[in-house]
């Protein structure tokens, strides 16, 4: 039984640094999307299409 506990704590410290991983990136995501919808050197298409990205990520955020 000990075992088994110690492979349940193990997989939660696992799951944990994905968990991690996964808000640090999607951070960064929304950070590039940002500038990337600010940034007068990129197109207006581009931008546009960024702005949109980032609006559909914060409303995925707030659900």
């Amino acid at each position: 039984m000990g075992e088994d506990i110690m492979l349940c704590q193990k997989e939660i410290r696992r799951l944990r640094c994905v968990v991690r991983t996964y808000e640090s990136q999607m951070r960064e995501l929304e950070n590039d999307l940002e500038q990337m919808a600010g940034n007068q050197m990129l197109g207006d298409e581009t931008r546009r299409a960024a702005r949109e990205i980032y609006k559909v990520w914060r409303r995925i955020q707030e659900d």
